[in-house]
């Protein structure tokens, strides 16, 4: 009986043994531990069958990437076209691109063990383009971007909290940008994100500035996702579509569903050599593929989408982030999700609800840090913002700040050099001007393409130039020095000086594109914001044209395809400015970005000349320029605002006061005046100081020839009206003899905050012979 006790005590021992070693299986199999064998799998429901099937076997962890683990590469098939979900839909580009893909863990029923509700903190960044140092105001009293180094501090805040999971995303455009972190090509700001501790990222346009091979780079340097679901080269995505991430295995409900999406626009905002072969997808379509494939395979609650996207008015409805949050809100596979946007790319501050869907962007350049927040099992999230000044008082992480200086201290020998030693006026690069408007910087910019291409930089001499306001973005300041690195800031993309011929049509469809954004409106009242002389803004477009040796008449009150109401291009033989030809072919000065047909500007392109790097150019040119000349930040001189009323009575103003009435001009159009020239009555085009220089300069390079000024003579005696009393011979002589004379003496005059516009030069040769004109010289204003 003692025996059998004694056995009913050991079978009862074994019975709980077994239980226990049962119950730690079990726990084994729902825990995830990682596995470098199992690392590369994708998720399929194959997957986790297997995981199901295998409660003995660790399974793959899904967990956030390790910071030593290298960047996920495998690219998956086209979502257009989803794989069976017991099959894998994931294909490498190639045995070396081909590495780790987080795989989920398998929830399970809450144990009392975890943690059923814990808070989430989501911080997160968008378009820091380059900004690895912080900066402060004028009076260094606060801190107006945060800088990697502090940006750490508040991160290791966040993430000390033990009773929420942190995570740090960012929605792209990080490693371009400055000179200091372009001129490793991102790889010191990639260096420094990882150990920060960036969880994820997505790809922006900008990633791609150094290249295709750089862009594809990243995902080996960054030792964290860098996410597109939309990126495709011959069908296969070029980088991950999504990861999961789960800080606290032991928390339900923590998890993320993190996919990246970047904007279609990629294709023609970067330089269109760096993109060859690649496809952007539809953004929505991708997505929601996406959402599709893991909602069947994966029990998670939180979805995160890192768009790189953005609000711009100029950006296609269908591609921009807030129509994905709209469209996702409707989507039925998410109605139970709590969905997050994080968006980037318009530099914009966002902050909006549609359902279930949150939808935030924070700016750019690191003046804010996002904070998304929930509890977790939640469908809603709070949205919060950091601005650059509450770091003012944070003490800055010392390893990070070391790298920084590190980073700074290698750009700095090469750039220290100083190009001039004072600059007299404020140059300006402020987003709402230069995407908006004709600005001095804009026109400092292309005035140094002009010169370049007059100074016998091409062999044959450029008719204007033309530069994107949105590769134009940094100031110079006044009563600094100028170095290197100051302009490469103000023009950091590495493009080159580039030739083109195109014909007047072709300029005329260009500056209808630069023009096309829609007017402005406050967005409390619905009114629109108009610029000093009353006219209608446009919104900020990066393909907004500053130009030189040409002038474009333009009403904003009017629709996009009307807009334009004169264009005018410099004749440097005569001094005049002459209505365009759209038969003509003439040679335009630009970067090699717009000539490749960059920014939409699909009507150029074709063979090019090209020199030098544009800063190269921007840097030559300073030396010599009279800076005192672009003191006018907005000077309304070249990209001329007016109302087509205002227009139509310049242009009346000058008929009746260089015409006498009794005469006629064989019906050929007279230039108008500039609005602040109301009461002038010059006829002639008056330059700039800028373009007065670079015209004499142009004309003692190319000069006008016997055979231009004897066809000058010839074709504007042929146009004297048959009503003329010049009927005699010796009198068409005399006649013929003094328009040469008047026609070599042209003056140039100048104005400093407005110029003119012009008689085309035949006429004006036709008013001299005849006696019509009388040639006034005026001071600079």
């Amino acid at each position: 009986m003692k025996n059998k006790k004694l056995i009913q005590a050991g079978s009862l021992a074994s019975l709980t043994l077994l239980a226990a070693l049962a119950s730690s299986t079990e726990a084994r199999a729902n825990e995830v531990a990682p596995s470098k064998s199992a690392t590369s799998t994708p998720v399929t429901s194959e997957t986790l069958k297997s995981v199901e099937a295998s409660p003995i076997s660790p399974a793959p962890t899904s967990v956030e990437t390790s910071l030593t683990s290298p960047a996920p590469t495998s690219v998956e098939t086209p979502s257009t076209s989803p794989a069976p979900a017991e099959k894998n839909t994931s294909t490498s580009l190639s045995s070396t691109e081909s590495t780790n893909v987080a795989i989920p863990v398998k929830t399970t029923t809450p144990t009392e063990s975890k943690t059923k509700e814990k808070e989430v903190v989501i911080l997160h960044t968008n378009d820091i383009h380059g900004r690895l140092e912080e900066e402060t105001n004028r009076n260094k009293t606060e801190t107006t971007v945060v800088g990697l180094a502090k940006l750490d501090t508040i991160v290791k805040e966040e993430k000390s909290k033990d009773k929420q999971s942190t995570y740090l995303l960012d929605a792209g455009d990080a490693f371009q940008g400055l000179p200091i972190s372009n001129a490793s090509k991102g790889e010191d700001m990639a260096n420094i994100m990882n150990k920060i501790g960036y969880d994820a990222m997505a790809v922006g346009n900008h990633e791609f500035d150094f290249s295709l091979e750089t862009a594809k780079k990243y995902k080996e340097i960054l030792k964290f996702p860098i996410l597109s679901a939309n990126t495709y080269a011959n069908d296969v995505r070029l980088f991950e579509a999504h990861t999961i991430l789960d800080k606290d295995k032991d928390a339900v409900g923590d998890e993320l569903v993190v996919i990246g999406v970047t904007t279609p626009e990629t294709a023609t905002k970067t330089h269109p050599r760096n993109v060859q072969g690649v496809v952007f997808k539809d953004p929505i379509t991708e997505v929601e593929n996406i959402v599709k494939e893991l909602v069947a395979k994966v029990p998670y609650k939180n979805y995160v989408v890192l768009a790189h996207l953005g609000n711009d008015a100029s950006t296609l409805e269908a591609w921009r982030g807030s129509t994905l949050a709209k469209a996702l809100s409707t989507n039925p596979l998410l109605k139970d999700k709590n969905v997050i946007v994080i968006d980037g790319h318009s530099h914009t501050i966002e902050n909006a609800k549609f359902g279930n869907v949150s939808y935030t962007q924070t700016g750019s350049y690191l003046n804010n840090v996002g904070k998304v927040s929930f509890t977790a099992g939640s469908t809603t999230s709070n949205i919060a913002l950091i601005p650059a000044k509450d770091a003012t008082s944070l003490t800055a992480n010392t390893e990070i700040a070391n790298l920084v200086k590190s980073a700074k201290e290698n750009f700095e020998k090469i750039n220290s050099a100083v190009v001039i030693e004072n600059n007299p006026v404020e140059l300006s690069s402020a987003r709402e001007n230069v995407r908006v408007r004709e600005t001095n910087l804009g026109n400092l910019v292309s005035d140094a393409l002009y010169n370049y291409g007059n100074k016998g930089g091409f062999e044959q001499a450029t008719d204007l130039a033309v530069f994107n306001g949105g590769g134009i973005r940094a100031d110079i300041k006044k009563d600094s020095k100028v170095t290197k690195a100051d302009i490469i800031k103000v023009l950091p993309f590495g493009n080159s000086v580039a030739q083109i011929e195109v014909t007047g049509q072709a300029i005329k469809d260009m500056f209808n594109v630069s023009l096309a954004s829609t007017t402005q409106k406050n967005k409390e009242t619905g009114e629109l914001i108009k610029d000093e002389n009353g006219q209608p803004l446009l919104e900020a477009l990066g393909g907004f044209l500053h130009i030189s040796g040409a002038k474009v008449y333009y009403d904003t009150n009017l629709e996009k395809e009307n807009r334009i109401l004169n264009i005018e291009i410099l004749n440097q033989n005569t001094g005049l400015y002459e209505k365009l030809d759209l038969n003509k072919t003439y040679r335009l000065a630009t970067n090699d970005f717009l000539a490749a047909g960059g920014d939409g500007y699909t009507m150029l392109g074709g063979a090019r000349k090209e020199g030098p790097s544009v800063d190269e150019a921007l840097a030559q040119f300073i030396k010599t320029a009279n800076l005192s000349d672009y003191s006018v930040v907005n000077p309304n001189s070249r990209l001329i605002s007016i109302s087509s009323e205002e227009f139509a009575k310049l242009n009346s103003n000058i008929s009746q006061s260089t015409v006498k009435p009794t005469e006629k001009t064989d019906g050929k159009a007279i230039s108008p005046l500039t609005p602040s020239d109301k009461t002038k009555t010059e006829t002639i085009s008056p330059l700039t100081q800028a373009e007065k220089n670079m015209s004499q300069a142009v004309s003692s390079s190319h000069p006008t020839s016997s055979a231009d000024k004897i066809k000058l003579t010839k074709d504007s005696q042929n146009s004297v009206s048959s009503k003329s009393k010049l009927n005699s011979t010796k009198t068409d002589k005399k006649l013929s003899t003094e328009t040469n004379k008047k026609a070599k003496v042209l003056p140039k005059t100048s104005s400093s905050n407005a110029s003119n516009s012009a008689l085309p030069a035949e006429l004006a040769a036709i008013l001299l012979a005849a006696g019509l004109l009388t040639i006034k010289n005026r001071k600079a204003e």
